[in-house]
């Protein structure tokens, strides 16, 4: 008698709740094994996986991304970004998660780009009649994206939302349901006399999706997916409405393993982007979000490989396609250290004409082109079983055909992801 309020909260969280996403979508049993082996701590009938993340606390000769041109701003700086994960496993048929990541980005003599944020989820879990799960959660993802891709700014971004979804799942792991979601998203430039310019006017939005996803094990870990779905676009300021669109794709692909001699994620698919107004230009093509990584003996190598159209910060761009592709390797020379090195070229193309500012002109560019690399070499020490404390060189080159976004940057510092 005392498990009926708690089933009913959880189908309450549930149905109340937005989507997994497509590509990582695991079965109620096995996300329920996976805590069931968690080697964390015990709070009452909690059990609770502590993290400690530190990333690029080190020296950074171009803070704001700027222009060769212009006179870059040098500083020092690192990230720190402890997360607390929790469970709570109520018989078989119940889980219910959450988590928790407060993050500090620190400046030194840029006091106004120091930023305190802080990201958390709460999702539950149910499986009835032993083979239908219902999944569901809300989340609310708070960072500060220092500048990269297609921001020139320090930008906190924030998704906010909830996603639910309906499996019917076998004991073998084969799995056959439906996911949707409400995502609002909205920006904010840090460090500049007006906040609220730019990004927040062009980009805060709300994302709403519903998709169809099947898996099917092939080995013992090891799944073949595919997904179909469809999006819709709606911009928070009024005079953005032009930029309302909506979005249908398809994917198929393969997920690893998580441990193994080779993991991660490879899928591909095909993606039509439709804008509501008529006089910009659709997308359709290729889309990708592949991670793998693999390791022979002491080589460890890993690639990745995405492609996608994003919206642009630039009202007269619209959204721009982008192409990145990423190698790595490392070499452990010991059980206890390792020589690391990554190689990374990406391009945006943009379909539309834009004007861009520059030095107080505006430069009409008919087909722009940006095209970046990065370049980094490094070196990494165990401090556990699995966990790595590395130091690297990290050379950022940029080039394009508009005025103002040449850029180059060097940056040397140290990374550390420690799991208890």
């Amino acid at each position: 008698m005392k498990k009926i309020p708690i089933t009913i909260l959880a189908l309450v969280l549930a149905v109340s709740a937005g989507p997994l996403s497509g590509q990582s979508h695991k079965t109620f049993r096995d996300e329920f094994n996976e805590i069931s082996g968690w080697r964390g701590l015990r709070v009452g009938p909690l059990k609770v996986l502590p993290l400690l993340r530190l990333s690029d606390v080190g020296y950074d000769d171009n803070v704001y991304y700027r222009d060769r041109e212009e006179q870059p701003v040098a500083d020092y700086t690192g990230t720190l970004s402890p997360q607390v994960r929790a469970a709570w496993l109520l018989g078989n048929s119940i889980i219910l998660s959450a988590a928790e990541n407060p993050e500090y980005v620190y400046y030194m003599n840029q006091a106004d780009l120091r930023t305190l944020t802080n990201s958390y989820t709460l999702e539950s879990r149910v499986l009835l009649f032993r083979v239908l799960a219902l999944s569901g959660g809300f989340e609310s993802q708070r960072h500060l994206r220092q500048a990269y891709s297609e921001f020139d700014q320090q930008v906190e971004d924030t998704q906010e939302g909830f996603n639910a979804s309906l499996f019917f799942e076998t004991p073998r792991g084969t799995a056959i349901g439906v996911t949707g979601s409400s995502q609002d998203y909205s920006y904010l430039n840090i460090g500049l006399q007006e906040p609220d310019a730019d990004y927040s006017q062009a980009l805060d939005r709300r994302e709403r999706t519903a998709a169809f996803e099947f898996y099917y094990r092939i080995f013992s870990q090891t799944l073949l997916f595919c997904s179909c779905g469809a999006s819709d676009y709606e911009f928070d300021d009024p005079a953005f409405a032009w930029r309302n669109a909506r979005s249908t794709q398809a994917l198929v692909g393969l997920r690893f393993p998580g441990l193994g001699s080779v993991r991660g994620t490879l899928s591909l698919g095909y993606k039509r982007f439709v804008p509501e107004a008529a006089d910009r230009k659709e997308f359709s093509g290729l889309v990708a979000d592949t991670d793998l990584a693999a390791r022979l003996g002491r080589l460890g190598l890993s690639l990745s490989f995405n492609r996608d159209n994003y919206f642009s910060y630039l009202d007269t761009a619209y959204y721009y396609v982008e192409d990145r592709l990423r190698c790595g390797l490392t070499f452990a020379l010991l059980s206890f250290f390792r020589i690391e090195g990554s190689f990374q070229v990406g391009e945006w193309r943009y379909p539309d004409p834009q004007e861009v500012p520059y030095q107080g002109e505006d430069y009409l560019i008919a087909s722009r082109r940006d095209v970046n690399r990065i370049f980094s070499v490094g070196f990494g020490f165990r401090v556990g079983a699995n966990s790595w404390l590395s130091f690297s060189d990290n050379l950022y080159h940029r080039r394009s055909n508009a005025p103002g976004f040449d850029i180059d940057r060097n940056f040397i510092g140290a990374t550390l992801e420690y799991d208890f």
